[in-house]
């Protein structure tokens, strides 16, 4: 699918322009942090060097930095000011989301995340390299959670330590620990309708309101906006745009999950097949299905040991069920369901660059190709 709209090539550029930055700071976090990590013995400050660089590697891997950026244009939304401080609040959502892929990873159980090996599995070849005791599958999970909590607290952290002042500082803690205890109720709801099995096109609604939109798009909007002194009405015209833009972004990255080329996406082929994830693409297959389509899809969606030929039989179904068109479709109108809080933002007398960044980007998240 072809760009064609000026705003989201607009949004691109700055988005992209964006990552520069921000990456430079993240890399420069690192560096400061490796000259001082924790450690009670040498043994043990060896073992957490090596956590620390395998966290500074995990998170400086080509990435988009979308969450980054909506708490950078939260705050922009309101000021022009602050600028570093900004950038700081910006790279601990970017922390607390590496943390929250590791943990994804392991849940999901994938090998590879942005072309390389997930945290699970870099500590399970860690753990056979060494010819450690015990299960090595069993290490590297373990490792996973330990490693995401630490990066997890380090993200906490950068946000407690910013520059702001305490009281709106305090509130953005606040409100970061509170999305990110949404999300995971969202992604235990997750889990559980993928053990079931089946779902309807509203528990995948559901399940995108509960943590995509949440995640995404409304705590990192907001954590910005808040430490920029936003008032409950204001938030709540961010959530109008924040809510639905983040269901039509979880419905691109579904297409892109199925359709996507992997060099692209970063994400591993045929992963959402093989996880049986649940996505509209494969509901809405399922309920238009004939009876021989339904009964292949079924075979392969859930099966761990998906290959390609498969992976393109489970695509023409999807295509030719006219579940693809009707994603598409559907993507659209949620974004064009955000849009709506645009004007809304304008009369604020908000920054325009902000809130053309915003429109912007709505509209390039369902444009980005395949």
């Amino acid at each position: 699918m072809a760009m064609k709209s000026e705003k989201a090539l607009s949004a691109k550029a700055n988005l992209i322009k964006f990552v520069g930055k921000i990456d430079k700071k993240l890399e420069k976090y690192f560096n400061t942090e490796l000259k001082n990590v924790f450690g009670v013995s040498k043994k043990e400050k060896l073992l957490n060097i090596h956590i620390l660089k395998h966290i500074k590697e995990h998170d400086l891997r080509p990435a988009k930095r979308l969450r980054g950026s909506f708490v950078y244009y939260g705050y922009r939304l309101l000021k022009n000011d602050k600028e570093n401080e900004v950038m700081n609040a910006s790279m601990s959502i970017e922390l607390i989301h590496t943390a929250l892929l590791m943990h994804d990873d392991f849940m999901d159980q994938d090998d590879t995340r942005r072309g390389l090996p997930t945290t699970h599995e870099y500590y399970k070849k860690y753990h056979l390299n060494k010819s450690f005791r015990f299960d090595p599958l069993h290490y590297g999970e373990g490792m996973a959670v330990n490693v995401g909590d630490t990066a997890l607290m380090y993200g906490f952290e950068i946000l407690g330590k910013s520059k702001f002042p305490n009281e709106l500082k305090i509130k953005a803690v606040n409100r970061t620990f509170r999305g990110i205890a949404n999300t995971a109720y969202g992604q235990a709801y997750d889990l559980t309708l993928e053990s079931f099995g089946q779902a309807t096109e509203k528990d995948i609604t559901d399940i995108h309101l509960a943590k995509t939109a949440i995640y995404t798009y409304e705590t990192p909007l907001h954590i910005g906006a808040i430490l920029a002194g936003a008032n409950i009405n204001d938030l709540e015209i961010i959530s109008k745009y924040a809510i639905p833009g983040g269901v039509g972004f979880q419905l691109q990255d579904d297409m892109l999950g199925l359709f996507g080329d992997t060099k692209k996406t970063g994400k591993p082929a045929h992963s959402d097949l093989r996880q049986g994830k649940m996505t509209l693409l494969i509901i809405k297959a399922l309920e238009k299905a004939n009876k021989h389509q339904k009964k292949r899809l079924l075979e392969i969606w859930g099966n761990r040991n998906v290959g390609e030929n498969e992976a393109q039989e489970a695509r023409k179904i999807v295509i030719d069920t006219g579940s693809l068109d009707y994603s598409i479709k559907t993507a659209h109108k949620w974004v064009k369901k955000a849009q709506k809080a645009i004007p809304e933002m304008y009369k604020k007398k908000w920054q325009k660059e902000a809130v053309y960044y915003l429109d912007g980007i709505a509209q390039y998240m369902v444009e980005r190709d395949y």
